[in-house]
């Protein structure tokens, strides 16, 4: 049985569809991402499920109990959004005490020590937000929702704002944490990398509708279509004739393919490199080369197209600028759209 469920959800803005027909269901203790570019609805849905926004039509349930038109605070539900929204004039302590107090709790003090504990902020009780760092006030944010015990955790592009090695310490720190409480949770990003590292189940959406779904691994290895190829992988993407033409080949059906730059491999000129079973091979030079941390990204011209080749940056000789190759392409590893 599905812990949350949403049920063909339709939302507009002044006749502009936003959220079209939406359906997806999540099972307890899931960490859930909705991904995709800016404008293409996840924040709405999110936003809709804590109930900052109101539905058009469908239906929203969590645990088995319809939601839909509950107010927030009725929902169990908790949201942690990109801006912090911290109280300035209260302490780390008063902010994540704020809504037990609200409720009239009990055991207050040992609830909000425990979630302190939890979140690595020990010691900063009696600190105020403007005493803390952004990756510190967004811990307080996070502990502040997770102390009010929601049946499902939202969260709006928390860690966006946040300086690359900051947002990789709380990447970790978050999973552990979703782990520990088995909490449900749904994340909203635009970061495929942030997404892949996080997720138990990506949803890609695009332009208010949800293109694809499926466990990381599986989203990234078999794209269903061209936008889940090139926004998900950075694939190398090919008209289907033209990739036939390139490789000498007339057997491939379809549209596109979809090849990841990983899977090519760059050979000298001199080595005698020919087409067999497993492998396509063609011709090209290299137009290009730029280096992302350990991976190097070969630009590779061949016959008029445009290949993408990743390379682990190490010890063995860097091809050149300019240089003439053999592209590798293993047969098996070409996805047809």
């Amino acid at each position: 049985m599905s812990y949350v469920t949403i049920n063909q959800v339709t939302k507009t803005y002044e006749n502009q569809v936003v959220l079209n027909n939406i359906s997806l269901t999540l099972q307890k203790g899931e960490f859930a991402t909705l991904l995709g570019q800016s404008g293409c609805g996840k924040s709405t849905l999110l936003r809709s499920i804590a109930g900052l926004e109101e539905v058009d039509r469908g239906s929203i349930l969590v645990d088995q109990k319809n939601i839909t038109h509950l107010s927030p605070r009725r929902r169990e539900v908790g949201m942690v959004f990109q801006s912090y929204a911290l109280f300035p004039n209260m302490t780390v302590f008063d902010n994540i005490a704020y809504g037990l107090k609200m409720k009239k709790e009990s055991n207050i003090k040992s609830r909000v020590q425990n979630m302190i504990d939890m979140v690595d902020l020990t010691g900063k009780e009696g600190a105020y937000p403007h005493q803390l760092s952004g990756g510190q006030q967004q811990r307080v944010a996070l502990a502040r929702a997770l102390v009010m015990k929601p049946k499902v955790l939202l969260l709006d592009e928390p860690l966006s704002a946040l300086d690359a090695k900051i947002r990789k310490n709380l990447q970790k720190e978050l999973k552990r944490i979703q782990r520990e409480l088995e909490i449900t949770t749904i994340f909203v990003t635009h970061d495929q990398e942030e997404a892949m590292t996080l997720s138990d189940k990506i949803f890609i959406m695009n332009q208010g509708i949800i293109v694809q779904s499926g466990a990381p691994s599986e989203i990234y290895t078999s794209p269903l279509n061209t936008f889940v190829a090139k926004f998900i992988g950075n694939y190398n993407v090919l008209n289907i004739n033209v990739f036939n033409k390139l490789v000498g080949n007339i057997e491939l059906k379809g549209h596109e393919v979809a090849i990841r730059p990983e899977v090519l491999e760059l050979l000298p000129v001199a080595q005698d490199i020919l087409t067999t079973q497993d492998n396509w091979a063609i011709g090209g030079f290299i137009r290009d080369i730029s280096m992302t941390g350990n991976v190097l990204r070969y630009e590779v011209e061949t016959d008029g197209s445009i290949l993408h080749v990743d390379s682990l940056h190490h010890q063995r000789k860097i091809l050149e600028k300019g240089s003439h190759v053999h592209i590798l392409i293993p047969k098996k590893e070409c996805i047809v759209l």
